[in-house]
């Protein structure tokens, strides 16, 4: 058989015209409407401006603009800075371990000007007139002198307008904004004495005036909740200092989007000292959950290289242990302080009152009948009656546990099908000792170990079955089978829930979508939502925390197609939804709860796992109980004990 091989010939080397160059080399700098603006943002900083206005169209895509009232530039300035190479910081190489500024009219603005259509107005203090001019892929098209205000108004429209190839790479709206706002919320963190705003579509959303320090900074960017549970964290040494303000251990995230660091009062994105910032954490915040902060860490610009990226995101310590040795340091002792501050106010609070006898009975009688059996006499009969019930009716914490561990398992399965024994007919199927019921063999139901599993007798060992597993996997499949039509209940009184405004803004856009979940919201002022109706299983649960957590979803998935978005937020949002409502580790189970369990998961498809993929359940086998106990080799001696 002939192969046809194709012969590739090498063209002869040629010189890129400059105008192509250009757009090769923009970018590095402009690779979304993010850098574009960082860009223009820290020439306005460094140009001393005391006020700033950003407005931003189709997420920086079709409108970026910046007016400041800095110093501006003189005509011939204009000109030259938009020419290749043109600085006004540095005259040779040597000089760049020294620079403290972000950028100042020249390097980045051939390269923004190579890829959109840019206006700029620009007036110095004491000039009679400004000076405009309209510049495409680096042409001066018009260049005129105007009347103009001092400072400088630069509009950048249609990036990428002459390359297709790396705009089609741009994402969608909602994404491109999404950074955007990221870079507006960390340059108002680090400069707290300039008056910042931002438009979107001509609608102020954030208006930041001064503030006298960065607590005040944090409370306008983000919610009044938030801003409570931050706290002052500082820590120096002759090497490095490091300060700002981080989260107390009671503010949980669901992403690190709320992490901001600073070095040398630039921002940087730098996952070393993100995981530096989050080990300040270790054994205080639950797995998957995440802080919020910003941090400033200031040392020798001999200690660090500002310039070994391109859009200056990243840095290069010279001893990056020590930093993010310090950075933990600086986070243990701030939560450290914090704690010993809030033990000291216990110690000394009044003292409680001595407990008074009630007409109930006797303390003692009421806690040996409360404890008996983990919670106090429950008619089941009449909470599946119980009518809708608001946030201010909330019941007591006994009761809280009764329809949490007993409630939810009568609202998501069929109640009334119990058994009178405690034989269960199952089968017993082994997977690497990972086991559920089934049909064909008979288990006996022992009872409740450490209020969290279930144990069963059966003849080829001891069952195990994990209780929040096993419901979570019941739950979960009864929630996708009913996609779209979930039981649910409307509240008498609407829950309003108070959000980021960014997260409003997503939750508004996508109220449909909770609606297929049985939730049912809609928007309440620029920074809340009014819950009208939630699924029956989740009467009892806090929505804010799964609502919070689809947010997240909602922009991690935006860049997927309709179809594959749908698939991922089903299998996210009801995995998530069955946690919350499904009995928890240390519930106590009644003999006919814990039969219906195992008869529920007999019915249910994937049992052997939950939707986050622990293992549901376990077999202990005989032989190697018998190992255990040695009673193999006595057996083999016919020795009878």
């Amino acid at each position: 058989m002939e192969h046809s091989t194709k012969v590739i010939l090498m063209q002869k080397i040629k010189k890129l015209p400059p105008h192509e160059a250009q757009k090769i080399a923009a970018g590095e700098v402009v690779e979304r409407p993010a850098n574009l603006l960082k860009e223009l943002l820290e020439n306005a900083l460094d140009a001393g401006s005391s006020k700033i206005s950003i407005y931003i169209k189709d997420g920086g895509k079709q409108l970026i603009r910046v007016v400041d009232n800095g110093c501006g530039m003189s005509p011939e300035d204009t000109k030259l800075c938009f020419e290749q190479h043109a600085t006004s910081k540095i005259t040779h190489v040597d000089q760049l371990q020294e620079i403290l500024t972000f950028g100042f009219r020249g390097e980045a603005l051939a390269s923004i000007a190579a890829v959109g259509k840019t206006t700029l107005i620009t007036k110095e203090k004491d000039a009679e007139f400004g000076t405009k001019l309209h510049v495409e892929q680096n042409n001066i098209k018009t260049n005129e002198a105007v009347s103009a205000v001092d400072g400088t108004d630069i509009r950048v429209a249609d990036i990428f307008h002459n390359l297709p190839a790396r705009q089609k790479f741009l994402k969608k709206r909602e994404t491109e904004w999404r950074q955007i706002q990221q870079l507006f919320y960390a340059l108002c963190l680090a400069h707290i004495h300039i008056d910042f705003k931002l438009y979107s579509e001509d609608k102020l959303l954030h208006n930041c005036p001064p503030t006298k320090d960065l607590a005040q900074r944090w409370q306008q960017l983000f919610d009044h909740q938030k801003a409570q549970q931050m706290i002052d964290a500082q820590h120096s040494t002759n090497y490095v200092e490091v300060c700002g303000l981080v989260s107390d251990h009671h503010l949980q995230r669901y992403d690190r989007n709320n992490i901001y660091l600073f070095v040398n009062n630039r921002w940087v994105k730098d996952n070393a000292l993100t995981r530096a910032f989050i080990r300040g954490y270790q054994n205080v915040l639950p797995p998957m959950r995440y802080p919020a902060g910003c941090l400033f860490i200031t040392l020798d610009t001999q200690e660090v290289d500002i310039n070994i990226h391109p859009r200056k995101e990243e840095v290069q310590f010279l001893h990056p242990r020590r930093v993010e040795r310090e950075i933990k340091s600086c986070i243990t002792h701030a939560l450290e302080q914090q704690l010993s501050s809030q033990l000291q106010k216990t110690v000394t609070l009044k003292q409680p009152a001595p407990f008074e006898p009630t007409s109930f009975g006797a303390p003692q009688q009421v806690h040996a009948q409360t404890t008996q059996n983990g919670f106090s006499p429950f008619n089941f009969d009449n909470f599946l009656n119980t009518p809708a019930f608001s946030s201010q009716d909330k019941p007591d914490k006994t009761e809280e546990l009764n329809n949490r561990s007993s409630a939810n398992l009568a609202h998501s399965t069929s109640w009334g099908e119990t058994t009178s024994s405690s034989k269960i007919e199952s089968i017993s199927q082994e997977e690497q000792h990972v086991v559920a019921p089934s049909a064909q063999q008979h288990y006996e139901l022992i009872g409740q170990y450490k209020k969290t599993y279930l144990l069963l007798e059966q003849e080829d060992g001891l069952f195990l079955l994990d209780q929040h597993a096993a419901h979570e996997r019941i739950l979960y499949e009864q929630f996708v089978a009913t996609h779209g039509n979930i039981a649910k209940v409307a509240l008498l009184f609407p829950q309003i829930i108070t959000f980021a405004k960014d997260e409003v803004a997503v939750i508004a856009q996508h109220v449909e979508l909770f609606a297929q979940y049985g939730i049912e919201l809609e928007q309440f002022g620029d920074d809340s939502i009014k819950i009208q109706a939630t699924p029956i299983s989740l009467k009892n649960v806090a929505l804010n925390e799964i609502i919070k957590q689809t947010v997240m979803w909602i922009k991690e998935f935006a860049d997927l197609g309709k179809e594959e978005f749908a698939q991922h937020m089903q299998k996210k949002l009801y995995a998530d939804m069955a946690c919350k409502a499904a009995v928890k580790a240390g519930d106590t189970l009644s003999q006919e709860q814990m039969q219906q369990l195992l008869i529920d998961l007999h019915k249910t498809n994937e049992r052997f796992s939950c939707p986050h993929g622990r293992p549901t359940s376990w077999l202990l086998h005989h032989n190697e109980i018998k190992k255990k106990f040695k009673r193999d080799y006595r057996s083999q001696k016919k020795e009878s004990l």
